[in-house]
């Protein structure tokens, strides 16, 4: 069971590295779907952020941008995972939504992920600290993290 989280994750993030914006919508709905029927797997937490960030980069694409960040905020609504809590959540949403000037999103789902990512020493703060300041912090391999198929899994 916990092999079909992994292979919808991965094939999720495929068909966004293919730019298939109608297929990752439909992929991230049947994901979070087989998510709520599988709460107890470890990739659960990580199914949570994955399918929530894609449909939030889904409303990007098709500008859409309050329903983006809506998606945002619900990709932190997860117990966390393993990944998460070690190497933090992925920004490349945050990221993207901070080019839309939204800065008061991106610090409230910054907020939320001090809860999920325990071994963040201080980057987090760092980086609220940027974007308080006008800028846009380097998120580094944060724009990666679960967001890579090639890495996922």
């Amino acid at each position: 069971m916990e092999n079909e989280l992994i292979l919808m994750g991965r094939r999720l993030l495929k068909a966004y590295a293919r730019r298939d914006y109608l297929a990752v919508s439909q992929m991230a709905i049947d994901y979070l779907a087989a998510a709520q029927r599988l709460p107890n797997c470890a990739n659960y937490g990580n199914a949570i952020h994955q399918a929530n960030t894609m449909l939030g980069l889904v409303e990007l694409e098709n500008d859409r941008v309050d329903r983006a960040a809506a998606y945002l905020m619900d990709s932190a609504r997860t117990p966390g995972s393993p990944q998460i809590k070690a190497f933090g959540p992925t920004m490349l949403l945050a990221d993207r939504l901070l080019a839309h000037g939204q800065r008061s999103a991106v610090l409230r789902y910054l907020d939320e992920c001090r809860s999920l990512w325990m071994l963040n020493f201080g980057t987090l703060w760092r980086w609220r600290r940027e974007i308080l300041r006008g800028g846009t912090p380097d998120f580094g391999a944060n724009l990666s993290y679960l967001t890579d198929y090639k890495s996922f899994g």
